[in-house]
């Protein structure tokens, strides 16, 4: 099997994988599994089979605006939509895109675009 998990780079490791948690993701590795002692320097977060990896970014100027995105292709986001709007997390819903699927939007903690999108139920 090859698996292709997109790494982002952000400024607090930790709170973005409480954040990420908090919203319904696993953290199913970090870097204290093989370094106990040493500083949290990378994680694994998943969400039902999907996987992105987190380091640090210690740039002094991390730009504002990032150029990558997070998607996932799920069966269903309504209950995903319940969840954002509970934790008062900015969406924009996209009701039915030209090709098809119906999108929620978000931002995370460090500014990345994540999404959700789904098949229209027809």
């Amino acid at each position: 099997m090859t698996e292709c998990v997109p790494f982002l780079k952000v400024r607090n490791i930790e709170l973005t994988i409480k954040w990420f948690e908090d919203i319904g993701f696993t953290c199913t590795a970090t870097n204290h599994i093989w370094e106990p002692d040493c500083e949290l320097n990378w994680a694994r977060l998943e969400w039902k089979g999907a996987a992105f990896m987190l380091g640090p970014d210690d740039r002094s100027s991390i730009p504002k605006t990032k150029d990558t995105s997070i998607w996932f292709n799920v069966d269903t986001i309504d209950d995903i939509i319940e969840n954002l709007n509970s934790k008062n997390i900015k969406v924009d819903i996209e009701p039915e895109t030209f090709y098809g699927r119906k999108v929620v939007t978000f931002k995370d903690i460090n500014d990345f675009v994540v999404s959700f999108s789904c098949e229209l139920l027809r």
